[in-house]
């Protein structure tokens, strides 16, 4: 054998190893682009409901239900996920964070605060399937 036959062999062998490296990052990519389409996915499908319990005069009606996502705030801001018209709900009231298998329910500092099972919320708890929500006017029940 020769040199040249040699580097010919050796460059298309770099080539060949070049093409192998470049399609491995690129099935890398796709394969990290579906597991976050996977994961944005479940992020927007409900994980439950919180139906309504009772209300005030102008607000949802009797058992209607509102999904509960993993990050759900509801208050009177329009930006809520969801958005009640109580007039004893603060602009952001409160906040839903699922934390691994676990629900929070957290107080956003609201001016009228938040009742959890109708005790006051003092601090950041776990909620369960079945527990009511008072805010204002309006009792929500938790439905997992």
């Amino acid at each position: 054998m020769n040199l040249e036959l040699i580097l010919l062999i050796l460059r298309i062998l770099g080539a060949g190893l070049l093409l192998g490296f470049i399609g491995l990052i690129a099935w890398l990519i796709y394969r990290d682009m579906k597991l976050m389409e996977m994961a944005v996915y479940a992020q927007t499908q409900p994980h439950g409901n919180l139906r309504v319990l009772s209300s005030y005069e102008t607000g949802p009606m009797v058992g209607h239900l509102f999904p509960l996502l993993p990050v759900t705030r509801m208050g009177r801001a329009s930006t809520n996920t969801v958005v009640l018209a109580d007039n004893f709900a603060s602009s952001i009231h409160l906040q839903i964070i699922r934390r691994g298998e676990q629900w929070w329910l957290q107080d956003l500092d609201s001016r009228n605060g938040t009742l959890l099972n109708d005790l006051p919320l003092a601090e950041t708890a776990v909620i369960t399937n079945g527990d009511i929500i008072t805010i204002g006017e309006t009792q929500l029940q938790l439905e997992l």
